[in-house]
């Protein structure tokens, strides 16, 4: 039986028992559509149900009952990513003030929210499905006349000329993606044809030159009447290459900010919004991704001074606008949390690391509360438990 097929039987089959567990609910209610565990999710989530805000996540492809659930109001576990129709059959009981969707399954997201009547949801994500597919993103900046790096179709060009143009080392991007999947980087031709003929879907792809420099980030809520608050800051450290940022420096650099705001200026889209940049070595900025939801170091940025949560949370409750005010935090290397926990203990001796991490630590947990802590223990034990299961396994296999 195809995964279609089981899908629309899954839906048919629970349906009723969704739309009868869930009475309509009218207060503002910001959805969250993923496939994996996201951090900043999990974070923004509690932020928002200590403000009032309803939260809601529909997940795909995770066990029934998850202890992330226990972070939102109402958690919809589905084993196949949904059609549209499916969505907003779900949403049907909820009043939409926001989606904080994935990018894989941001388009579903959006045409389910157009099904939805009006006086179910808000207009804020309107623009945003202009800025999932990355080649469509790298084509508006060059219409903008705003630096990208060089890009080529995978499907109408061949490694070798791909090389031609652009050199190596040299980027195969697939065309919707986030956190750093779907993004290699290579050296060699050899290797890059491999790569690429064992792809399936190769108009999901395209080549872009690869651009040496400091990884920059210009981070935006944007509100009614335009940009309320914008930071920005220098990746210094990853968990893994294009991964998640484990340490930040904030900056103060208004060369970005003034193109952060031309930018949002000129796309017109609204709510948190990050931008990936490249600084060569010529101190030329290169713009190669905008991603319309909330990133990773927003809580960074939040400690730093920049009330990213504030600004987002009077936004969605239409009070009065948000007025910025902060201290001159540039320059001063922040840990992301909590991946940025090792980064924390080997800064400082012994000791000092310890105290560091513990009070760190007290600030998020100040922050974010008893629940998501315990959330992320349990699922740092369920990792570990994970972990020295294929360890053992992997040992028995090699015996």
């Amino acid at each position: 039986m195809s995964t279609k097929r089981c899908s629309t039987l899954f839906f048919v089959a629970n349906s009723r028992s969704l739309m009868l567990n869930d009475t309509f609910h009218p207060g503002p209610t910001v959805v969250f559509v993923d496939d994996a565990p996201w951090e900043c999710f999990f974070q923004l989530a509690v932020i928002l149900r200590k403000a009032g805000i309803r939260t809601v996540r529909v997940s795909v492809g995770l066990s029934k009952w998850h202890v992330d659930q226990i972070l939102f109001d109402r958690h919809v576990p589905l084993p196949f990513p949904p059609t549209p129709e499916q969505l907003a059959d779900i949403l049907s009981s909820e009043c939409v003030t926001d989606v904080q969707p994935t990018e894989s399954l941001a388009m579903t997201t959006y045409a389910a929210l157009n099904l939805l009547p009006a006086s179910q949801r808000s207009d804020i994500w309107i623009g945003r499905s202009a800025f999932l597919d990355k080649w469509d993103v790298a084509s508006t900046l060059r219409d903008l006349r705003i630096r990208t790096p060089d890009a080529l179709l995978a499907e109408f060009t061949s490694p070798i000329e791909a090389v031609a143009q652009l050199t190596f080392p040299i980027v195969l991007k697939r065309r919707v993606g986030s956190s750093g999947s779907g993004v290699e980087v290579f050296d060699s031709l050899e290797s890059l044809e491999q790569f690429v003929s064992r792809i399936e879907v190769i108009s999901d792809w395209f080549y872009e030159r690869f651009i040496h420099g400091q990884s920059l980030v210009c981070v935006i809520c944007v509100g009614s009447d335009g940009v309320d608050v914008i930071a920005n800051y220098e990746i210094l450290k990853r968990v893994k290459p294009r991964g998640t940022s484990t340490v930040v420096e904030i900056l103060n650099d208004e060369r970005i900010t003034e193109n952060g705001r031309m930018l949002i200026d000129a796309i017109h889209i609204r709510g948190l919004v990050c931008i990936d940049i490249i600084r060569d070595s010529n101190d030329i900025d290169w713009i190669h991704d905008v991603n319309p939801r909330v990133f990773g170091s927003f809580l960074t940025c939040q400690f730093g001074g920049f009330d990213f949560c504030d600004a987002y949370i009077r936004y969605l409750t239409g009070r009065d606008r948000f007025e910025p005010s902060r201290a001159d935090d540039s320059g001063n290397k922040s840990f992301v949390f909590p991946y940025g926990i090792k980064e924390v203990f080997r800064s400082g001796q012994l000791g000092t690391a310890w105290f560091r991490a513990l009070k760190w630590t007290w600030r998020y947990w100040r922050l974010l509360g008893s629940r998501y802590f315990l959330s992320l223990a349990i699922r740092g034990l369920a990792f570990s438990i994970r972990r020295n299961r294929e360890r053992q396994a992997t040992g028995t296999t090699c015996d």
